[in-house]
């Protein structure tokens, strides 16, 4: 039997761990990403930068991001630079995340038992750092 001459732009994707940590990593990002364009300084990242115009700039770069983990993953013809720099960008981002609210803000006036809550959020950064680590990796 012929094959059929069609041509698509949707991969045959296997749904695997790999896949699903990529799909909640890129929408972890463009979740902060709206957050960012909506003004909404609930994210340690924005309440540092305190800057509309870095807020929107950010959250447009991070919704980008997130959309380039995503979109590669189920469909064919995306430029593979685009998606290795937007991995670097995010793995960057959240790092810049980690020593800014953990780090430069977080440790402000943390005493007693607020320290708990420091090492709850810094290992959940850390969490999160690993899971980009790791979707990012084909990066480098």
């Amino acid at each position: 039997m012929a094959k059929s001459g069609k041509t698509t732009l949707v991969k045959d994707t296997k749904l695997n761990g790999d896949l699903i940590l990529r799909i909640l990593v890129g929408l972890l990002f463009i979740c902060i990403g709206i957050q960012g364009l909506l003004g909404n300084t609930n994210n340690g990242l924005f309440q540092v930068l305190d800057n509309e115009v870095l807020e929107i700039i950010l959250g447009i770069l991070l919704l980008l991001c997130g959309i380039l983990l995503i979109i590669p993953s189920f469909l064919k013809g995306i430029n593979k630079t685009y998606v290795k720099w937007s991995m670097v960008a995010v793995l960057v981002i959240w790092v810049l995340t980690i020593i800014m609210t953990d780090f430069v803000d977080g440790l402000r006036g943390v005493n007693g038992d607020e320290w708990f809550t420091w090492l709850e959020d810094l290992a959940t950064h850390l969490l999160v750092l690993a899971c980009v680590w790791k979707v990012s990796s084909s990066a480098f």
